[in-house]
């Protein structure tokens, strides 16, 4: 379980990692740059986020649910 609560938090931080890409390409190109493909990666950003929190969401229940039975 905790290696699920590990990749969970990768997949949050590889998010967080590419929102800061992003945004910072946002900032420094303006809307000279690509600015449909930063916001399209912002949004994949938002959504590796997401899915990084139910993966720990996931296995934090998990835990709860073994330790229930168990008690």
């Amino acid at each position: 379980m905790l290696g699920a609560i590990a990749e969970g938090l990768r997949g949050v931080d590889a998010g967080f990692d590419r929102m800061d890409r992003a945004a910072a390409a946002i900032a420094k190109d303006g809307a000279a740059g690509d600015l449909a493909g930063n916001m399209v990666d912002m949004m994949r950003a938002r959504q590796d986020v997401r899915a990084g929190l139910a993966v720990i969401r996931t296995a934090d229940e998990t835990i709860g649910s073994l330790l229930d039975i168990l008690a």
